[in-house]
Parts: structure tokens; C-alpha cells; sequence
């Protein structure tokens, strides 16, 4: 008999309960780096998406159909707490969202001064 194929028969039959377990009890999927789809409220639509390494904010009133289009984000705050900056000539645009909270952003919008001109939460569009 050979006994590297006995033993390695045997090893491999008291190890694969243990690897199946751990291939369907394991998340497949790591969880998301960033906020993607279109987030609204009853003025705001902001639409987030990552293409060609880039990722996009566009915005729009809904009220008076005035939108933009940025690009490059810069990222920082925590794995609990992501922040995302965009910025559009002097003015920055946030957008701060949590992974475990993820159909929920909040986008603020700041002037040069620093001042806020806007705060809202803005919730997952259910497409």
C-alpha cells in the first residue's frame, strides 16, 4: 500500500466538513468601501457611483432642475465612518455615510469661509 495516498486520503477526508463549513458560513462578499445609487429626499437627488476609477457625485435640486457633476473624490474618516469630498471651484461637497447604516448619507455643502450651507440626510432610492 502506499501510505502518502492513505495518509493524505485521510487528511483530506477529516478537513473537508471543516473547509465546506467555512466556505458557507463565510461572507462572499467584503463589505462596501463607499455609498453607490441614487440618494434623495424631497429636494435633493444625489447620485453616487464609482467608474473608470473615478468616483462621481452628481447632484440635483428637484425643485428648480439645477444639477452638477463632480468627479475625484478624496476619502477619509474610519471604517465606522467614511467621509467623501469633492470640490466644485471654491465650494466642498461632503458626503459622510457609515457601512452600517448603508442606505443613508449625509451631504453637506460648505462655502470658502468654511460656513455650512447645507445639511441633510438623504435615503436610498428603492430603484
Amino acid at each position: 500500500m502506499n501510505i502518502k495516498a492513505i495518509t493524505l486520503a485521510a487528511i483530506l477526508g477529516l478537513s473537508a466538513p471543516v473547509i465546506a463549513d467555512l466556505a458557507i458560513n463565510s461572507p462572499a462578499i467584503a463589505a462596501p468601501q463607499f455609498p453607490t445609487g441614487t440618494f434623495m429626499d424631497d429636494t435633493w437627488s444625489v447620485s453616487l457611483s464609482f467608474e473608470n476609477n473615478s468616483y462621481f457625485y452628481r447632484g440635483k435640486n428637484m425643485r428648480t432642475g439645477s444639477s452638477l457633476l463632480l468627479s475625484g473624490a478624496t476619502r477619509s474618516g474610519n471604517s465606522q465612518r467614511r467621509v467623501f469630498n469633492w470640490r466644485n471651484g471654491p465650494n466642498r461637497y461632503q458626503v459622510v455615510w457609515q457601512p452600517s447604516d448603508p442606505d443613508v448619507i449625509r451631504v453637506q455643502v460648505f462655502a470658502p469661509n468654511g460656513k455650512e450651507i447645507l445639511n441633510r440626510l438623504l435615503s436610498k432610492n428603492a430603484d
